[in-house]
């Protein structure tokens, strides 16, 4: 278990004091996919660094396992991050070595015997299904293929914690969701707790079960992902998740209902149930939903029929669904 109580991080410039992070407070348990998400310059790669004290915090505790790291001596440290192992956005390759003697690397500094060394390396290019690569240099390999020695050699030391800063960031839609695949695997397999640090919902949605939103370096809301994105209860959320943009003004005799998914069934036809069902037409405005394990989270903005007996009717139908809140809204915003 990983716990964060009242950490802050200031940085001191030629400019003045940057202040990166205020008072975060933060528990990921055990077996976590966790996702901490925001924009560029919420303070995410500063608070994954402060989580193996990379960066030293001005301020609060980081607990690993109820062992306080920020309270023990050198030594200690150094012997307390040997399970927590963290990748990067850039891979962090050496180049003039291969993808095994990459792997090796943090063994060789273990003093693990050579042999040793390279037998368990061997093991982890299997598990990142690059058994072949061995011998490969970093410049012979795909950015994916970068990316799972990277982990490879994140893993050589049986790491209890997995941190990921940006890992996908670099990559393309198709190598991402292989990668995301792979982390999900190795928590399966291996019980590794990950930490996913990333702006694009994409990457949560499809991996992470909890998630934090960053934003102005202070932890506006946290819970499970299906939640957070359904129905985000602060400002920095619904900027994330929900539409927004330009208003698109209607009549005034126009109505306007939105839809929030908090996990009805992703094939649920709705607005084609209603024609079907009640011979109601509702024009679809606005839409950002998401589907994870086969449901719906998110929302979605339609205009009611001008009859206001065919409007109350079509209300009625959709406030009786399961999974689906149905309120009426003044504006559209997109």
């Amino acid at each position: 278990m990983i716990e964060i109580k009242n950490l802050s991080k200031v940085f001191h410039t030629a400019g003045g004091d940057v202040e990166a992070l205020k008072d975060i407070d933060l528990r990921i348990e055990d077996g976590d996919i966790f996702g901490i998400i925001g924009l560029s310059g919420a303070g995410k790669s500063t608070l994954v660094r402060c989580m193996n004290l990379l960066e030293v915090p001005s301020e609060g505790r980081v607990l690993v396992d109820g062992k306080e790291l920020t309270a023990l001596p050198p030594k200690e440290l150094r012997k307390a991050r040997q399970s927590i192992s963290m990748i990067f956005q850039g891979f962090n390759l050496l180049m003039q070595r291969t993808a095994l003697d990459n792997i090796c690397f943090p063994l060789e500094l273990a003093g693990v015997k050579k042999q040793e060394a390279r037998k368990r390396a061997r093991e982890l290019l299997e598990l990142v299904e690059l058994p072949d690569k061995a011998g490969a240099y970093p410049v012979q390999l795909s950015g994916g293929q970068k990316q799972r020695v990277a982990i490879a050699r994140a893993l050589a030391s049986n790491p209890r914690v997995l941190l990921c800063d940006e890992a996908t960031s670099a990559l393309d839609p198709k190598t991402t969701r292989a990668i995301l695949e792979l982390l999900r695997k190795l928590n399966r397999e291996l019980g590794v707790t990950v930490v996913v640090i990333t702006h694009e919902m994409r990457v949560v949605e499809q991996i992470c079960n909890r998630v934090a939103i960053l934003d102005g370096g202070q932890i506006r809301e946290t819970g499970p992902v299906s939640e957070v994105f359904s129905n985000p209860r602060s400002e920095a959320g619904r900027r994330l998740v929900l539409p927004e943009g330009e208003k698109i003004h209607v009549l005034p005799e126009n109505r306007l209902v939105r839809l929030v998914f908090d996990g009805i069934a992703a094939t649920e036809p709705i607005v084609a149930r209603l024609a079907a069902e009640e011979g109601i037409l509702l024009n679809i405005l606005s839409a950002d939903t998401h589907s994870l394990a086969g449901k719906t989270y998110g929302s979605m903005v339609l205009g009611l029929p001008q009859d206001e007996t065919d409007a109350a009717r079509a209300l009625l139908y959709l406030r009786d669904l399961p999974g689906l809140t149905a309120e009426e809204v003044t504006e559209l915003v997109c």
